[in-house]
């Protein structure tokens, strides 16, 4: 069965700041200053002071002395004539530390080396790289026994697992297909025709397995980083050996790799990885 500990922790990243665990002891001050950014984040306009507390259910003078205080660190601005609030740059300042290329991974990373060890995996980012799809990063699980593999190399792009995510959302053309299949060198070999079929079957539910056919010994579940590109260009992939594990924790892994993708396409901003 999926874990409901690890699949909750993921799914509560997206949860609104207002809903997050209270038997926590928080402080007041931080929470209110964290949901009026968070809600000046979300609105296409600035907001009144007036607007904001009541909105957010906060004494005015509070809002007031939170904005202000927001305001003289560079991540609030201040129009005197409309009397309204918004973001500044301040914040993107900030943000920056996390967004340069591959930092915005940081902010995820421990959550990907929890699953790794959790199902006794190896996550691979992957990044399209022409007519390759090449390592950004992995997480292992740390036992002695694992799939390894090092940043930077580059498999086909319609290879295993991954390479059933791309032909169902890589957009290529029939003729790109047929090109990039002939290229690639399965140790089991499977049929053109085949190949599509569970393509077909990936783009459909989500995420695609490959049992060994591409690598010997080494199963892989794969489903695309969709940040709402027309095209996917990254996919997330759990390597195993083969056997490993029995069909049922197939389907629990996918389930649990296609929420960490989801995860993973939010912070992926203007491509940061």
């Amino acid at each position: 069965m999926t874990d409901p500990s690890f699949t909750d922790k993921v799914r509560s990243v997206f949860e609104p700041i207002e809903v997050s665990d209270s038997s926590r002891k928080q402080v007041g001050a931080v929470v209110a200053a964290a949901s009026v950014v968070d809600t000046l984040c979300k609105e296409k306009t600035p907001l009144r002071m007036t607007t904001m507390a009541r909105r957010l259910g906060i004494a005015p003078s509070s809002c007031f002395n939170i904005l202000r205080t927001l305001t003289q660190e560079g991540i609030v601005s201040f129009d005197p004539k409309a009397k309204t609030y918004s973001i500044d740059l301040g914040l993107v300042s900030i943000a920056r530390n996390y967004l340069t290329p591959g930092g915005s991974l940081r902010v995820v990373g421990p959550l990907l080396e929890e699953f790794a060890r959790l199902r006794e995996i190896t996550l691979v980012i992957w990044r399209r790289a022409g007519h390759h799809m090449m390592v950004v990063t992995y997480f292992d699980n740390g036992s002695a026994v694992r799939v390894h593999i090092e940043p930077g190399v580059r498999f086909p792009i319609l290879g295993g697992a991954m390479g059933r995510i791309m032909a169902a959302r890589g957009g290529l053309s029939s003729r790109e297909l047929k090109q990039y299949f002939s290229r690639v060198k399965w140790e089991v070999p499977i049929g053109f025709d085949e190949f599509i079929a569970e393509a077909e079957l990936a783009g459909k539910r989500g995420w695609a397995f490959d049992s060994g056919s591409f690598n010997s010994g080494i199963a892989t579940i794969s489903t695309p980083i969709d940040d709402g590109s027309e095209q996917v260009d990254a996919v997330l992939s759990a390597t195993m050996f083969s056997g490993q594990h029995s069909e049922d924790m197939i389907n629990t892994i996918a389930s649990e790799l296609c929420e960490v993708a989801k995860l993973l396409a939010s912070v992926k901003i203007s491509r940061t990885f």
